[in-house]
């Protein structure tokens, strides 16, 4: 009898601790574009982010914390006060924008992508770095740009 209620007791111990293993959904091996994807978990509190399998030099991220991250290649987990979920990756793509605005007789030159820009007058030819989010005032309506690095 000692036996079988052991073995029951260890069966409902084994199910909580796979039961209670944290899951990640929506990004996994996917190719993101947006700047705010949000990443969902179940069962998790926290959320672990790397550039390598490894997780040197990680991020942790509390449930509800966001983050903004560079283009690239990330590995990431789920883990809760019991365990972690499995490695999974996802990857966000360089985004490339360059708006112009007309503003009186001049323009704005907006970098509205998520990397840095080298942005080249075509009349002028002179370049200039224009960092994300970055935007000037220029004379000319006729630019080129092309991601830094």
């Amino acid at each position: 009898m000692l036996i079988v209620e052991a073995v029951i007791v260890l069966a409902i111990l084994v199910y909580l601790f796979f039961s209670m293993a944290p899951t990640g959904f929506s990004i996994a091996g996917q190719n993101i574009f947006e700047n705010d994807y949000t990443l969902e978990i179940e069962k998790g509190d926290q959320v672990i982010i790397s550039t390598n399998m490894d997780f040197e030099n990680s991020i942790i991220l509390e449930q509800g914390e966001s983050i903004d991250l560079p283009p690239g290649t990330y590995y990431w987990k789920a883990k809760n006060w019991l365990r972690e979920s499995k490695v999974q990756s996802f990857t966000i793509q360089s985004n490339v924008g360059l708006d112009l605005f007309v503003r009186g007789s001049d323009y704005e030159l907006e970098n509205s992508g998520n990397v840095d820009l080298n942005v080249t007058g075509k009349k002028s030819g002179i370049t200039t770095a224009l960092e994300e989010g970055e935007s000037i005032d220029v004379k000319e309506d006729n630019y080129e740009g092309k991601q830094n690095g």
